[in-house]
């Protein structure tokens, strides 16, 4: 059992997970919340789905506190008759609300638990399950002091194979592929509404795709005039087959999400990161901070994120083509290719002992 939600920040790793699951010929079943990016991206799996209702705490009010403890003993229930019913042996959770009650329900019933963090620092659910699992895997080195030791492993960030396609043979054109995460990124879209015009003009080779965002889809398509270039502007509310988009793109814009970060450093693809400042404990900066340091990726903060700063980056980018072949041979260094592997051998062998 594969547990994930919230975002795909948390959902993409457990996708690659169930895929290598299912390579290896085991059985697997997928738990996530409900909220539509989660139905949209879990849609016709090779796989069973189930959906459980639960709620965010943080930041919210009285009210709505007590109406997301109130689901999270819904989905508690819920859990309990899952796991009864399909008698997983290993449930694995990455991250997200709707981890917490399975994972629990999980040790109600004596189940091997595992669990994958994917930032450099810990939000506060997954320090609270770490409790209760038994092995805990993480993606930054520095993630293990905030984990009992003896049940930490390393295994870098989960990355679907179903990513790794052919290079696009391309003659002349460069391709930017602009990125908010799955929920999309206003202040991302509103930068490039400002700096892509101004691109379009200076770079005549230059294609553009863009990922807005569901809720930002229908606002940024009015205001930004694909036709005025020629067709060479791509926008999408999300995009489904981000191995073919990968393939494509030269360079890349985005938030700096693990799993973003993760499965640029796999496909090799340089970026510059804008780290979502309010993420917990403001971890996307610090994901994204040893990229910098190595030379393979440029970060702008949000605070210090005007165009004229993001378009010198950008050009500089976009104009050298050695620079971002540097940069992306870079990237690779960071990307752990066994480590998927490590965490199934090491949950599977759980369960031979036991």
């Amino acid at each position: 059992m594969v547990v994930a939600g919230g975002t795909g920040g948390h959902i993409m790793p457990g996708l690659a997970l169930a895929e290598a699951l299912l390579e290896k010929g085991r059985e697997v079943v997928f738990v996530a919340g409900s909220r539509p990016i989660e139905k949209r991206i879990l849609k016709d799996k090779p796989f069973p789905v189930y959906h459980l209702e639960v709620e965010g705490f943080v930041g919210r009010s009285l009210p709505r506190k007590i109406i997301a403890l109130f689901k999270l003993g819904l989905a508690f229930l819920r859990s309990l008759q899952l796991i009864k019913h399909l008698n997983p042996q290993i449930i694995f959770a990455e991250g997200g609300y709707v981890s917490i009650p399975v994972v629990l329900a999980g040790k109600l019933l004596g189940k091997r638990l595992g669990l994958h963090e994917q930032n450099a620092i810990p939000g506060v659910a997954n320090k609270l399950l770490s409790r209760f699992v038994d092995r805990v895997f993480i993606s930054f080195p520095e993630s293990k002091d905030y984990f009992p030791k003896d049940k930490v492993v390393f295994s870098g960030n989960f990355v679907r194979r179903s990513l790794f396609k052919k290079k696009e043979d391309k003659k002349e054109d460069v391709c930017l592929l602009i990125l908010g995460g799955s929920l999309g990124a206003r202040f991302i879209n509103e930068l490039s509404l400002e700096v892509l015009p101004r691109l379009l003009e200076e770079f005549p080779n230059l294609r553009v795709i863009w990922q807005t965002g569901l809720d930002d889809y229908e606002r940024v398509k009015k205001r930004f005039n694909e036709e005025a270039f020629g067709g060479r502007v791509k926008i999408l509310p999300f995009i489904d087959d981000m191995g073919s988009v990968y393939s494509e793109a030269d360079f890349v814009l985005s938030r700096a999400g693990a799993s973003t970060i993760a499965e640029l450093c796999a496909l090799a693809i340089p970026a510059l990161f804008i780290p979502f400042p309010y993420a917990t404990h403001n971890h996307q900066e610090k994901n994204a901070k040893a990229l910098v340091e190595a030379g393979c990726a440029f970060m702008l903060r949000q605070s210090e994120a005007t165009p004229e700063r993001a378009l010198s980056l950008l050009r500089s980018a976009l104009s050298q083509k050695e620079l971002r072949v540097k940069m992306g041979r870079a990237m690779r260094k960071f990307f752990d290719p066994q480590g998927l592997e490590r965490a199934i051998a090491e949950m599977e062998a759980l369960v031979e002992r036991r």
